[in-house]
């Protein structure tokens, strides 16, 4: 971070508990300094200044997401409506032979139990698990982007791994339209 960010900078950073929060402060404070220095005009000012409030409105979007608890009754209550529904189809489907309704009920409740699992391993996006979004590669995605936006020479490789999916963006003929997609990456 250091490449980024001076000392002075980090250490008015570190005192805050919100770090992100922080820097876009510190975005926010430079952006009033080149204005008052006249380096930018008012309309940029505005665009910018709206800029920053969006992404604070994102990071506010991010956080709820991320510090939102699912209370323990709402599994159980899952797990119930699940044998509720289970014993109800059992009884549902009394005239169909033994052979057929055992394999039938447990392809159809382990279907449910599996959703539900996929369920409760998906509902905190930002754990760094392989089903999670990765914020790192869609961070390095965004520096690699500026870095060709500002014509430098080193340019960072985007991320790789060998484990699980990572959130590429995909450029397309029209650069103001970008597609998403999940794609195994294998370390060269």
């Amino acid at each position: 971070m250091g490449q980024f960010i001076d000392d002075k900078d980090i250490s008015n950073i570190s005192k805050h508990s919100n770090k992100p929060l922080a820097l876009l402060q510190l975005n926010a404070a430079d952006l009033k300094e080149l204005q008052k220095k006249h380096e930018i005009n008012s309309f940029s000012h505005v665009q910018i200044d709206n800029t920053l409030v969006r992404l604070c409105d994102s990071m506010g979007k991010a956080e709820r997401i991320n510090s939102t608890v699912f209370p323990v009754t709402y599994r159980l209550f899952l797990h119930f409506t699940i044998y509720l529904f289970v014993i109800v189809l059992s009884i549902a489907i009394k005239n169909v032979d033994t052979i057929f309704e055992i394999p039938l009920l447990a392809v159809i409740s382990m279907v449910f139990f599996l959703l539900e699992k996929t369920a409760y391993h998906l509902q905190d996006p930002f754990r760094n698990r392989p089903s999670d979004t990765s914020v790192t590669a869609i961070a390095r995605t965004i520096e690699i982007n500026i870095r060709q936006l500002l014509d430098e020479k080193e340019v960072p490789k985007p991320l790789t791994s060998d484990t699980f999916y990572i959130l590429y963006f995909i450029k397309t003929k029209n650069p103001t339209l970008c597609t998403h997609t999940q794609k195994k990456h294998k370390a060269s």
